[in-house]
């Protein structure tokens, strides 16, 4: 067998070799080693720790937004609900102050006293305006020829003639009841219905004569409506003074006369 042999410049180079490999032996143990970043992974771990930061950002941004969002909620749903408790205390103090005027004499007298005037102010109204419509129509009646007819001016002052004693009864029967007189009551009846009678004849005796019931009943309204106020006018007129006086009977004495030294002042000011 041959016997190896090796050069003499490798068998002085053992030594060194394994003085190396000791070294290496004690290094290549250490974490440094395999726990250092290469650049690579430097470069993807600041791009990670940069989406991080900015996810951080993106999720304080979006509390913060709602955050804001919710006391915005909170601040209206507040306000609405003031708005709400402001609204039920107006509601229950107008209550309050209509329940009061309801059970206050004096209250109940001046609100029955205005429903009375405006009430027989809108029944004048009524019968002023059925008033113009037969002044017109009865005018149309008796001369439609035109202003060059002597009849044309004067047929408006026939009707003026039955307006002005309608207007009187009604006004003067509104003016006594008040007083609670009533008598006359059947004469003044029988000069209304005469009074009536006429004006709704002079409104469609034309179209009466010519056998046209639909004009004669359209012309016919006007007047008919002016009893039908008239009659609405003197019940109301009665039963607001009536109601009127029983009102007034219910105001304590010391009341009433409180009332009537402070009007002199009132109408002073």
């Amino acid at each position: 067998m041959r016997e190896e042999t090796l050069p003499d410049d490798e068998v002085v180079s053992l030594p060194a070799r394994v003085e190396r490999a000791r070294r290496r032996i004690e290094y290549q143990s250490d974490p440094a080693l395999t726990d250092a970043l290469s650049e690579d992974e430097l470069r993807a771990e600041r791009e990670l720790a940069e989406k991080i930061r900015t996810y951080e950002r993106d999720q304080r941004w979006k509390q913060i937004k709602a955050a804001s969002s919710h006391a915005d909620r909170l601040r209206d749903t507040n306000a609405e609900l003031e708005r709400a408790e402001m609204a039920d205390l107006m509601l229950a103090r107008k209550a309050i102050a209509a329940q009061r005027r309801e059970s206050d004499p004096r209250a109940r007298l001046a609100s029955l006293y205005q429903h009375r005037t405006w009430s027989l102010r809108a029944l004048s109204g009524v019968v002023i305006t059925g008033m113009l419509w037969s002044a017109v129509n009865v005018q149309h009646n008796i001369a439609p020829g035109g202003p060059g007819d002597p009849l044309y001016w004067a047929s408006f002052g026939l009707e003026a003639m039955i307006s002005v004693c309608l207007i009187i009864i009604m006004i003067g029967t509104t003016r006594v009841s008040e007083w609670g007189v009533v008598g006359n009551r059947n004469q003044v009846l029988i000069a209304e219905l005469f009074l009536l009678t006429l004006t709704i004849a002079l409104n469609t005796y034309p179209h009466f004569s010519e056998g046209n019931l639909y004009d004669a009943a359209v012309h016919g309204i006007a007047p008919v409506m002016i009893g039908v106020a008239l009659m609405i006018h003197n019940a109301a007129s009665a039963r607001y003074s009536t109601a009127i006086a029983r009102a007034s009977a219910e105001i304590p004495a010391d009341d009433a006369q409180d009332l009537l030294a402070a009007a002199p002042s009132f109408r002073e000011n």
